[in-house]
């Protein structure tokens, strides 16, 4: 039997009234988070009565002070294993993050990909998410080459696997191509951008840059987008072991 599955970048605590109708609602058994807020957690955890695996990337201010930013994976039944995998950027201690041009964001954040492993009647998945440097224009730059050649290298080994993330790259460019020549691009050709122009800071943009891959024994159905939850919009699916 398939379990269902959500992929949101969710711009850290700017939409919580509409994330948390959304979630409860479809009550997911997976959830693949990006610009997670470490202080938001407990809030998620109950709102999705799940388990979570957090991987930090920066430090983000707050009005409290600061707290970690990541991704996020959350499991309502759990995980087997989890495990971090690091892309690029920045490396030790975490440190502030410049939201200001693409050069500062990219030498104050470091780049990971978070995987675990769960069960679900009987069957082992495995589920990672990730979220690539964003870029100028959509253009690749050296430091998302880099990340993405790591990110293949790294997945390499994986023989099965459903990855979700933020690639800050748009679909029909290298950064896709180069994924979607060793993974399955689940996301329907009708959707274009996964960009809410409504609730981004920089209105409408063009570009699909929200994916939803896949690898080996897995069915990955029913893949819809859901636009009105945050600056991006929601994937959802149906996940099978096949």
């Amino acid at each position: 039997m398939s379990l269902s599955l959500v992929h949101l970048n969710i711009e850290r605590h700017k939409h919580l009234e509409r994330i948390e109708p959304f979630l409860r609602e479809r009550a997911p058994h997976v959830v693949c988070m990006q610009e997670v807020f470490e202080s938001d957690i407990p809030f998620f955890r109950e709102v999705l009565d799940a388990e979570c695996f957090f991987v930090p990337m920066a430090l983000y201010p707050t009005q409290g002070g600061t707290t970690p930013e990541g991704v996020a994976l959350f499991s309502r039944t759990g995980f087997l294993s989890t495990e971090f995998h690091h892309l690029g950027g920045w490396e030790g201690e975490l440190t502030m993050y410049l939201d200001g041009t693409p050069v500062e964001k990219n030498e104050t954040q470091r780049y990971v990909l978070a995987t675990a492993e769960i069960e679900h009647e009987g069957a082992v998945y495995r589920f990672g998410t990730t979220h690539f440097p964003v870029t100028d224009k959509g253009e690749m730059n050296e430091i998302q080459e880099g990340v993405l050649k790591k990110f293949l290298e790294t997945t390499d080994s994986f023989t099965e696997c459903v990855i979700s993330g933020d690639f800050n790259a748009p679909r029909g460019r290298e950064v896709f191509s180069r994924i979607s020549e060793k993974f399955i691009d689940n996301v329907p050709l009708q959707y274009g951008s996964s960009i809410d122009g409504s609730l981004h800071r920089a209105g409408p943009i063009p570009f699909m840059v929200d994916g939803l891959f896949s690898r080996g024994g897995y069915a990955v159905r029913d893949v819809e987008m859901v636009c009105g939850v945050s600056d991006h919009c929601a994937l959802v699916a149906q996940v099978e072991k096949m």
